[in-house]
């Protein structure tokens, strides 16, 4: 089983190079446009203006695992069972390929705000760099604090996004999209519903309880994604 859970995750791994090309691309673009031309710019005295706001080119690593989230299964899934994948091999293989994903994305963005973006705005050249693992207020309690935080709240993301990937096309798919919309149209206008929307927004982003939001997205994640097995297991090749 392990041996089938691995081959499934190097598949799923494998065959999702449309993703990284996508990411690939927009990471080159960014950085190119918010690092290499300002850096060329700042060489030759003209520099940003000090009210300007980049987004980190990190932050846009964050659309890998959330588009791996997608192709996984609607793209991979059929592919996996006429090779004769088994069902329950192919939802813990997808499971371990996305958090080979979160893991990396998070390191990789992490990497890169401390070695990138924080020099970057230090030189008083650029504009501000804006990143999420800044602006949520994850690295308050440090770089590793910071990075488990990230880590966990991707994978809620990335859970979610599967599992709602994988719901389309049947009365439960539509079900959860109307649920989701109905909430954010009922919650927001009405205060009490709109203060418990945001209590949990707070828990799973801002809160400054870092093992909280780490917690809350984890076990968050794991329920979400046990979905997937009744939603795995009628699904149809």
């Amino acid at each position: 089983m392990v041996k089938s859970i691995s081959a499934v995750t190097k598949l799923n791994l494998k065959n999702s190079k449309l993703a990284y090309l996508i990411v690939g691309i927009i990471l080159a673009t960014q950085i190119i446009q918010n690092n290499i031309v300002k850096l060329i710019m700042a060489a030759n005295g003209v520099y940003s203006s000090v009210d300007d706001v980049i987004i980190g080119a990190g932050a846009y690593a964050w659309l890998l695992p959330v588009l791996v989230a997608v192709f996984i299964p609607t793209l991979h899934f059929r592919k996996m069972m006429n090779l004769g994948a088994k069902r329950g091999n192919f939802l813990w293989g997808a499971l371990c390929a996305e958090v080979i994903l979160v893991v990396a994305v998070a390191i990789f963005n992490t990497a890169l705000f401390y070695l990138v973006d924080i020099p970057m705005y230090a030189t008083g050249y650029f504009p501000i760099v804006a990143n999420p693992i800044e602006l949520f207020g994850w690295t308050s309690h440090g770089m590793v604090i910071g990075f488990l935080r990230q880590t966990a709240f991707l994978l809620l993301v990335t859970s979610a996004v599967h599992t709602l990937t994988a719901a389309q096309g049947k009365w439960y798919g539509f079900a959860a999209d109307i649920a989701i919309v109905a909430i954010i149209s009922v919650f927001t206008p009405i205060a009490p519903l709109r203060e418990a929307l945001l209590w949990f927004f707070n828990l799973i982003i801002f809160t400054s309880a870092a093992s909280w939001q780490i917690a809350a997205c984890l076990i968050l994640a794991a329920g979400i994604y046990a979905l997937n097995k009744p939603i795995l297991a009628r699904k149809i090749i």
